[in-house]
């Protein structure tokens, strides 16, 4: 026998010499609708095709699909996704300065001194001042934050030479008259409930002007799909200045006595890694730009330590998740309402397609807007909502990707935060500070998890887990529990999916533990297939032998009910710890002299073989880069010490007859796709370790050779020349 042959364990079902008369039948495949049991006692037979729990969703290769979102959704953010319960504050509007802080009237001189120190002037500068010295009126169109104010500030002190005030936002245009216009002076309004005037009254407010040689810029925010004021003969749109330069010219103020030493200091902080993590932004506002500036000079200065540095950058995302949100009675207007879930649907579902995050947002902004007015009957903007002016308001940007089609991907735009600190912000923020918002959103979530694509329904389960992490009773009661006593296969993985996020957190992980392993020990049914779930993705016990433990509970539970489920989580558990504790077990099953448990470890043995590798939802990282190979062979191939063992499981399961038919078809499955594939030597290496009698070598070789007959999908000249070989060498004794 082949020194590296294993021998067929101890206890295993008897081995048969003959190849059985009766056709084994698959287990009862567990699609949509399944996975809660079937109404019979199981079948003797052991079932090699329900591994895919949504193998009954219209698109092929569900389950893999969900997988790999889960995978690059949880890995692509780490663990600045993961909201403690600690880590939302108060809101901070960068206030802190008073020289930062505009206020109304006359221009305080301290304040234009540093305006003309600091101010950076954005690309279009120039046309912007030639078209107020000529026609006494701007309106500048942007969002607040981008320096909107500092531009309209700099342009009147360039023209007025200091005489700049501001007006009350209350302020009615319509109504102003010559008396409440200073000769020569400049003005800058943005104004609030009341509104610009339309094109008659800004001509009105431009006589005005000219009459007393004085000048206005007025503020703007774009409205989504607001095109028509773009070419309006008063407007011009802003351009912010890029951030660095504002950052610099803070910088230099800040440090103007300090000497450039400490200048080049606060420079380098700036571009330190670890503070641009913490700060979590991609880009800052010229506002924020400003604030960062006097964060780094006290550093330099010896004012804020490090760490006080950090937990203030840490600040900039929830400052701005908190300004999102303020209350008010303006915030909760049908066009505000459209906002807030535009916010929050990119803080679900951040790297998925911009048609998927736009149609889950109209469909919040519903649930919001039926909250805030019961009998309202909200609809929807056509044409006066703009994509481009959305993804401004909301801090986004969007990029070419790519999203999976059953099993093909093709291109699309998708759409994320530019920066990963906002979508952990934004979903703090409403769990912390916006009570009344938790129905609409868990419903919406709840709401979600019925589109069958993964990068919808896998991107709000991962949210949901970290709305877990904050309130994780409420989350529970309202969301997971419901969820996981469900019919539907899909709504169950997704309760496994927010409790498999939320174990992370050291402050409710061991609750989450005690849940699980109370669902799997006394559940019903459906609890049971879920704590399964949650078991197979590795974090669900304090130990590894708790987890099979489990798992082997709840395959052998009620004569196997739930069997071919567990069986399944088995094999993600092992591919999530590939230590050899799970063949072990498996081997403890087969080894058993209970049916059950003999059952459960050759229904396991089929999912170890038939399992690849890019279907485990939390891969080893040892795995990582075997894409598509068997998750048997994977195994033997990371671990050579035990692919003998592996092996002596797969021989158990060809030589016995109710688990035969099932082994068969793997087996024939791995020899027909072998063909190009990087783990094709892999499997000539690991055939010769079946093969410990010439009934296993002539099974073998009849099995290549039909395979090569095969009218449909023969096997090439190549491989049935190295697949002969390879069992052709195999020793016995």
């Amino acid at each position: 026998m082949n020194a590296q042959s294993p021998q067929p364990p101890q206890g295993a079902p008897k081995p048969q010499q003959q190849q059985p008369q009766q056709k084994a039948e698959p287990d009862r495949a567990a699609g949509p609708e399944a996975g809660s049991g079937p109404e019979q006692p199981q079948s003797d037979v052991i079932g090699g095709t329900a591994a895919d729990p949504l193998g009954e969703e219209a698109l092929p290769g569900a389950a893999a699909a969900a997988s790999r979102i889960y995978r690059s959704t949880v890995s692509s953010h780490g663990s600045g996704t993961l909201i403690s319960s600690g880590s939302v504050h108060t809101m901070n509007f960068y206030g802190g300065q008073p020289a930062e802080r505009l206020l109304a009237g006359p221009l305080p001189e301290d304040e234009l001194r540093r305006l003309r120190r600091v101010f950076q002037e954005p690309e279009d500068y120039d046309e912007y001042r030639e078209q107020l010295r000529d026609g006494r009126l701007l309106v500048l169109l942007g969002r607040p934050g981008t320096g909107r104010s500092y531009t309209a500030l700099s342009l009147l002190d360039d023209l007025t030479r200091g005489q700049v005030s501001r007006l009350d936002p209350r302020t009615d245009l319509d109504h102003l008259d010559d008396g409440q216009v200073d000769e020569g002076h400049g003005y800058v309004l943005e104004p609030s409930a009341v509104g610009l005037p339309d094109e008659t009254g800004l001509d009105r407010l431009c006589e005005l002007l000219r009459k007393k040689q004085a000048y206005a810029v007025l503020l703007a925010t774009p409205e989504p799909g607001d095109v028509l004021s773009r070419g309006g003969r008063y407007y011009r749109v802003h351009t912010p200045v890029a951030h660095t330069a504002v950052l610099e010219g803070h910088l230099a103020d800040e440090l103007d006595e300090a000497g450039p030493e400490s200048y080049e200091r606060a420079r380098a902080m700036a571009l330190d890694p670890e503070v641009g993590e913490a700060r979590g932004l991609d880009d800052l506002r010229p506002a924020e730009a400003a604030h960062f500036a006097t964060l780094l000079a006290r550093n330099t200065r010896g004012e804020l330590t490090h760490d006080e540095l950090l937990a203030a950058c840490r600040k900039f995302a929830e400052d701005q998740a908190a300004e999102w949100f303020a209350g008010g009675v303006r915030s909760e207007t049908p066009e505000r309402l459209r906002d807030a879930a535009y916010r929050i649907a990119v803080a679900v579902l951040d790297g998925a397609s911009l048609s998927a995050v736009a149609e889950a947002a109209e469909v919040l902004a519903w649930e919001l807007a039926v909250t805030v007015d019961p009998e309202a009957t909200p609809g929807r903007p056509l044409f006066s909502d703009g994509v481009d002016a959305r993804l401004v308001s909301a801090r986004a940007v969007a990029e070419l990707g790519t999203e999976e089609v059953g099993t093909e991907e093709v291109p699309v735009r998708t759409v994320r935060f530019a920066g990963e600190a906002l979508a952990p912000a934004v979903l703090g923020h409403l769990w912390q500070h916006r009570h009344n918002a938790r129905g609409p959103v868990l419903r919406w979530l709840s709401g979600l998890c019925e589109d069958d694509r993964p990068q919808v329904w896998v991107r709000a389960a991962v949210a949901a887990g970290q709305l877990c992490r904050l309130d994780l009773s409420h989350t529970v009661h309202e969301l997971v529990q419901p969820m996981a006593q469900a019919k539907q296969a899909r709504r169950r993985l997704f309760a496994a999916t927010v409790l498999d996020v939320a174990l992370r957190s050291p402050d409710v992980g061991s609750a989450i533990r005690a849940l699980v392993g109370s669902w799997a020990r006394h559940g019903d049914q459906q609890l049971r297939w879920t704590a399964g779930a949650v078991l197979g993705r590795g974090r669900a016990t304090a130990t590894l032998r708790e987890t099979l433990d489990l798992l082997g509970g709840i395959g052998v539970w009620d004569e196997g009910r739930l069997r071919a489920d567990a069986a399944v989580q088995v094999a993600h558990f092992a591919g999530a710890h590939p230590d050899g504790r799970t063949p072990s077990r498996i081997r403890a099953w087969l080894s058993d002299e209970r049916r059950p448990q003999q059952d459960l470890g050759l229904q396991s043995t089929i999912f170890l073989a038939s399992v690849t590798v890019v279907d485990l939802w939390n891969q080893h990282d040892d795995l990582e880069g075997h894409g598509d190979w068997p998750l048997m062979l994977a195994l033997a191939a990371v671990r050579p010490a035990q692919a003998g063992e592996l092996a002596g499981l797969l021989w158990t399961a060809l030589r016995t007859p109710r688990s035969y038919e099932a082994a068969v078809d793997t087996l024939s499955g791995w020899l027909r796709d072998s063909a190009d594939q990087p783990w094709a030597e892999a499997l000539e290496r690991f055939l010769p370790m079946l093969v410990h009698s010439q009934d296993d070598r002539d099974r073998l070789l009849s099995l290549i050779t039909e395979l090569t007959e095969d009218p449909d999908q023969p096997l090439n000249e190549q491989q049935v020349r190295r697949l002969w070989g390879a069992v052709q060498g195999a020793s016995t004794p």
